[in-house]
């Protein structure tokens, strides 16, 4: 089948629950496929653009998690879920294997079934890198607790899933949410080895149908050929981070201008002073924002619902004694 970029991009945006935003309390929904936290409250930033109802707190809700993904990356999972996220990144090989249980059994040594802060473990090891800690996450006994300014781990028990099911519905959801899609950009999101992911993919291809997007091959589920065939583009406004998992792949094709691109995703060393995220209207991003606690800067690229944006904007569930304030800067 053939996909135009309007469908992807409205397939993906459905996928992931930014068409209409799920009720009050369906975070483990809204955390399908995985939320990044690397930036200071993405995670909970990520949800609200999903759910109704999110609050500061919503990312410790006892049906979420938080864990090591992707390279050591700071993810809010469903904690049901977790066998997927960890054993589902998991090397096949005997070496890289023993490389993260030793680890892993080191840091659970230290915790003795505590919490402690991450820092306070590493200086315990005595790493030469400390973010050596981080590739216990792929073993499934090993949690995080990241509050935008200091970050803990505690040890929970292995997960009891199978690891071939778990690398198979991991693959699966990137496929729900990013799709259509590569196995080589598999491998880059899971974090695993092209060996790896070449075994993976091949396990699943017998549910995978051939998609051709701007001449390049790819694929989608089966179940989900109909929906990507016949996606239309979302209405509304929505505020998300620049790691939010709609704008995770395919840079280019989410935004096709390069120079916008750069200000939604400046290169090392071009950054515009702060963090930005994207203002999408309608499914396309029509902006950039920036926030320093409760007070939200837009950077609008063309005409916005300015109710709507400021709506969204002023509600982000982020504590402080301050009230919201959006403001609006024009270029020019």
């Amino acid at each position: 089948m053939r996909a135009t970029r309007e469908q992807v991009l409205a397939f993906r945006a459905r996928a992931s629950h930014l068409d209409a935003k799920l009720p009050v309390g369906s975070l483990e929904a809204a955390a399908h496929a995985g939320l990044q936290d690397s930036i200071p409250r993405a995670g909970v930033i990520g949800l609200h653009a999903r759910v109704e109802g999110v609050q500061p707190d919503s990312w410790d809700d006892p049906t979420l998690c938080q864990i090591w993904f992707r390279g050591g990356a700071d993810y809010v999972i469903p904690r049901r879920d977790i066998a997927v996220f960890t054993l589902g990144s998991m090397p096949r090989d005997r070496e890289g294997r023993a490389e993260i249980e030793t680890m892993t059994d080191r840091v659970l040594d230290v915790l003795d079934g505590r919490e402690m802060r991450v820092r306070d473990v590493a200086d315990k090891l005595e790493l030469e890198h400390p973010t050596a800690i981080r590739l216990c996450g792929r073993s499934g006994r090993v949690l995080i607790r990241w509050n935008a300014s200091r970050i803990w781990c505690y040890g929970c028990e292995r997960p009891a899933m199978d690891e071939e099911d778990a690398r198979l519905e991991l693959v699966r959801r990137f496929l729900r949410w990013f799709g259509p899609q590569t196995q080589e950009r598999f491998a880059w999101w899971a974090g695993v080895g092209p060996t790896d992911a070449a075994q993976t993919w091949r396990s699943i291809a017998h549910g995978l149908v051939a998609v051709e997007l701007d001449g390049t091959k790819r694929f989608v589920l089966k179940k989900d050929a109909d929906s990507l065939a016949s996606a239309k583009p979302i209405e509304g406004v929505r505020l998300i981070h620049n790691d939010d998992p709609y704008l995770k792949a395919d840079r280019e094709l989410v935004l096709e201008d390069a120079a916008m691109r750069e200000r939604i995703f400046p290169a090392p060393g071009a950054s515009p002073g702060y963090i930005p995220g994207a203002v999408l209207l309608d499914g396309e991003i029509a902006g950039v924002w920036q926030r320093q606690q409760r007070k939200v800067t837009i950077h609008p690229w063309r005409d916005l619902p300015v109710d709507a944006v400021e709506a969204e904007a002023s509600s982000f569930p982020v504590a402080g004694r301050s009230e919201a304030e959006v403001r609006w800067e024009v270029a020019g």
